[in-house]
């Protein structure tokens, strides 16, 4: 067989030699040849879009640390956020917009400048990225005590809960949902409150510059931190859509999806974010040199960058976000194409046995 990129018959792991195989088996070893190569294929891609992922994970982390440290501590002098009707203007590009209705309910939506959102309904918050629909119980987050939603400028959105109607029972994980009453939000030393939420009437006030002293009153409890976009949260350094619990019936099983969040978030909590500023880990700072080859100023040589030098950084991050993203959506069509080659190849391989099952078969037949 001629060598073809350095490879022939002779130095593939298992030569095929049809002078010493059957038909059948002949064909059956080309097909499962085939199909070894093509798997090899498909794992490496995936191998890929699991590297890209990783990567953009820690591009969003980075991203988020970049606003907080640019204007998670803004000291204003005036306010910037406006109200319009039953719609809130932040800055840099978020809005808040409440839906009551004349049954007493109240929905709300929090929107970011790429179109993501943050929905509040049925006493679930729902993280929704841009022109996507989504499974509730793969998503959503029960609200079933207070939660604060820090944004990636450092704006903090605590939300107040009431008394769930039916107690949390960990056993069967049912009841413990709770409506939100109230929405306090800061940033620096301006603040924002809405009250009333649980009604169909909810009372939206105006900014003004106590920031600090709202945010020291009030109790944050469960912190939640976006991720690169309010369809993105992590908790605890966990992205909210993996988190697991131990199943309370069986502790050697672990829950995930909605279940699992509601064991997460089921005990009320007393917690205050302190922000601070932020630091580049080790690990952060191996991505950006091995893997992303971004090169950056650190005075400290720590990763204690300054906002001025994380704002420089966030410069390059947005670019590497943006060609992760189309790498990303480049891998997805290379992966549908291989595992379609993939699946027609074992088609393939069980229509060639079905026929030579079919004429020896009539041979057999025929001879009978």
């Amino acid at each position: 067989m001629p060598t073809i990129d350095g490879i022939n018959s002779n130095n593939l792991p298992n030569p095929i030699d049809p002078t010493q195989q059957s038909q059948m088996d002949f064909m059956s070893a080309i097909f499962l040849e085939r199909g070894n190569m093509l798997d090899s294929e498909v794992r490496r891609i995936v191998g890929n879009i699991e590297k890209s992922n990783e990567l953009l994970v820690g591009v969003n982390n980075m991203i988020n640390k970049a606003n907080i440290a640019q204007y998670g501590s803004s000291n204003y002098t005036a306010t910037t956020w406006q109200t319009n009707g039953n719609s809130i203007v932040l800055d840099n590009g978020y809005g808040l917009a409440i839906h009551p209705d004349a049954n007493g309910n109240t929905k709300f939506t929090l929107v970011d400048a790429e179109g993501n959102k943050l929905m509040y309904q049925n006493q679930t918050l729902v993280p929704l990225a841009k022109g996507e629909a989504a499974d509730v119980l793969q998503v959503g987050i029960p609200v079933m005590n207070d939660m604060t939603f820090v944004l990636d400028d450092g704006t903090e959105i605590t939300f107040k809960t009431g008394t769930p109607d039916i107690p949390f029972n960990a056993q069967n994980i049912s009841g413990g949902l709770t409506d939100i009453t109230g929405i306090t939000i800061t940033r620096g030393t301006q603040s924002l409150t809405v009250t009333n939420l649980n009604t169909a009437n909810p009372a939206i006030g105006t900014a003004n510059l106590n920031g600090v002293a709202v945010d020291a009153t009030n109790n944050d409890g469960y912190i939640l931190l976006e991720s690169g976009g309010l369809h993105s949260w992590e908790y605890d350094g966990v992205n909210t859509n993996n988190i697991t619990a131990t199943d309370p019936n069986n502790a050697s099983a672990q829950l995930g999806g909605y279940a699992a969040r509601k064991l997460a978030f089921q005990s009320a909590l007393a917690n205050e974010y302190s922000g601070g500023a932020p630091v580049l880990s080790a690990e952060e700072r191996n991505i950006l040199a091995q893997d992303l080859k971004i090169t950056y100023t650190d005075v400290s040589g720590n990763g204690n960058l300054t906002p001025d030098e994380w704002g420089k950084l966030k410069s390059s991050l947005l670019n590497a976000k943006e060609n992760l993203t189309s790498n990303n959506q480049l891998q997805t069509v290379q992966l549908q194409r291989a595992m379609a080659t993939y699946n027609q190849n074992y088609d393939a391989m069980s229509n060639s046995q079905n026929k030579i099952y079919s004429l020896l078969r009539d041979i057999i037949n025929n001879v009978k």
